[in-house]
Order: C-alpha cells, then sequence, then structure tokens
C-alpha cells in the first residue's frame, strides 16, 4: 500500500508531533524538547515554501529562486519586486525544472526573505513580524546543534519560544490565507496548543511551573522531618491574582510573583514578625506605634481581646 501526503498534511503532522514531543517535555521527559524543536522547524519550514507555492507552484525550487534574485539585483528592487515584475512579463517558472524528477528545494532564509518583503497595502508594515523572523533564527540555530553538533539549552527557553513560534506560524498562516491552524490540529494535542496559541494563558502556565520547580529546588535532597523547618509559602498575587507569590531572596519584600508581566512584590498575606512578641502575622494585620514599633501584632496590640 502506497500512502501519499501533500506539502500542508505534512506540515501538520509535524506540528502534532510538536506538540506531543512538548507536552512529554513539559512533563518532565525533557529529551523530547529537542523532538519538538525538531519537527516545529519542519513544519515551519514547510509552511514558508507553501507561502511560496501560493504566488507560484514553481517559485519552491532553488533554480527558480535563484532567477527571482538575479532579477532582484540586477534591478536593485527587492526579491518580492522581482518576482512581480517576472511574473508580470509572463515569465514561465515551471520551464526551468519540466522534466525534473527531484529538483532542489529552497532553503529556510530564501523563502524567508520573500515573506518578509511582504508588507500591507494600508499601514506600509511589514506583515511578517521581527520576532518571528528572530525566533525562527534561534529555533535554526537549535536545530542545526542538536543534529549535528553537542547542544545545551534551559527547558523554559524551548517553551518561551515553542510558544512564541506557534502563535507566530498561526498568525502568519492567516495572514496569507494557507489554512486555519487552529483547524488543523487534533484533538488528542489541541489542550497543548490552546495554552501555547494564547500568551497569557502560556504565561500562566510558565508562572505555575516556576512556583512547582522553586519548591522542588528548596526541598530537593532535604529529609522528610526537617522539611517543616523550611519557610515556604505561596501566597495569591494581589496584583494579578494567581496562585503566584513565592518566596524571592532579590525582592525587598522577599516574596516575588511567578507571572512574568506582573513581578508583584506586594502582599497584605506576607507574614513578618512582630516587634514585641515575635511572632509572625501577616502585614496586613499588623499596627504601627509611633517612635516605637513598626510591626505590632493584634494580640500584642490589644492583650485583653485574647
Amino acid at each position: 500500500m502506497k500512502f501519499k501526503f501533500d506539502i500542508k498534511e505534512n506540515a501538520i503532522d509535524s506540528f502534532n508531533e510538536a506538540l506531543s514531543k512538548y507536552e512529554e517535555g513539559e512533563a518532565g521527559a525533557l529529551k523530547a524538547f529537542k523532538f519538538s524543536i525538531t519537527h516545529l522547524s519542519h513544519c515551519i519550514e514547510l509552511v514558508l515554501k507553501m507561502y511560496l507555492q501560493s504566488l507560484d507552484e514553481s517559485l519552491v525550487f532553488s533554480k527558480c529562486y535563484k532567477e527571482v534574485a538575479k532579477r532582484a539585483k540586477a534591478d536593485g528592487v527587492s526579491l518580492l519586486e522581482a518576482f512581480n515584475a517576472l511574473e508580470s512579463e509572463g515569465y514561465d517558472f515551471e520551464h526551468l525544472v519540466k522534466g525534473q524528477s527531484n529538483p532542489h528545494t529552497v532553503t529556510v532564509d530564501q523563502a524567508l526573505a520573500v515573506a518578509m518583503c511582504e508588507v500591507c497595502s494600508v499601514t506600509g508594515n511589514n506583515l511578517v513580524d521581527q520576532n518571528f523572523i528572530d525566533d525562527i533564527n534561534w529555533m535554526k540555530s537549535l536545530r542545526n546543534s542538536i543534529e549535528h553538533f553537542q547542544f545545551e539549552f534551559t527547558a523554559k527557553d524551548v517553551r518561551l519560544c515553542v510558544g512564541r513560534l506557534v502563535r507566530g506560524l498561526s498568525e502568519f498562516t492567516d495572514i496569507f490565507s494557507l489554512f486555519d491552524l487552529e483547524e488543523e490540529i487534533g484533538t488528542e494535542k489541541y489542550h497543548v496548543f490552546e495554552v501555547l496559541a494564547d500568551e497569557y494563558e502560556h504565561e500562566l502556565k510558565e508562572a505555575s511551573i516556576d512556583v512547582r520547580e522553586a519548591k522542588h529546588a528548596l526541598f530537593d535532597g532535604v529529609r522528610p522531618k526537617h522539611q517543616m523547618d523550611i519557610e515556604w509559602n505561596v501566597y495569591t498575587c494581589e496584583s494579578c491574582g494567581n496562585y503566584t507569590m513565592i518566596p524571592n531572596t532579590d525582592s525587598s519584600t522577599g516574596y516575588r510573583c511567578t507571572v512574568s508581566s506582573c513581578g508583584n512584590e506586594e502582599s497584605e498575606e506576607i507574614e513578618v514578625d512582630c516587634d514585641i512578641c515575635g511572632c509572625p502575622w501577616p502585614n496586613g494585620e499588623m499596627s504601627s506605634w509611633a517612635d516605637t514599633y513598626d510591626n505590632v501584632c493584634p494580640r500584642c496590640e490589644n492583650p485583653e481581646a485574647w
């Protein structure tokens, strides 16, 4: 039995595999992240080639691209302007690869070079975001290291970059009407895509991972009977409303919200020691005595009530 898949199907298959490996990496199998990167890299490469095919089916081949590049250099114009000029002249790109069984296709850089020329007809702004371009280049560099050399990365860096790439890819396929990425996701991994595609939801997921990893690092290697001696509190952030305020040695209050866009360090729930009895109380319940004590707990403030 023979199987036949077109470029879109291959791109979607690679994307779903990237989501699957991403979920494995997020669950603790860190090696899976390298496969998530390679699958996502393959998907983006195919999507960029789909973009070229939307201009001309033959433009995906390097021989045709070189003709466009040669014209761009001769006329001193962009690649896209050179292509449009050749097309308006009725240039037959197909004849360059006609009869060849397996013509060489363009690289990611070449396909991206054409897409980077696209501008909005109304605003004049570039249609391909520079951050998306930068993330693609980062991903390419990491993929090449994975395939050919030793490599090093942090799980957080990969998670954040994959999230940005997914959002950039979704926008790219929409802008150039290639396909609706959300509709193509397999049901099994849609929950992974749903978080990655929403910048704030992804940020909250990262914040919760930071809380979990910080606690693990603090308690790792400590015997259970000594763990009760470790001070570890998590509070609800009064700024963003998430349960993400954890101890932080760089914070002026000793705590900081792990949501990257928040970073709040203030909370009335943070416990401080009473200046009189030394017992810890939430700082919001403390009172101060002029010229004597800054933090007086309710028990010392009104001992008769206790």
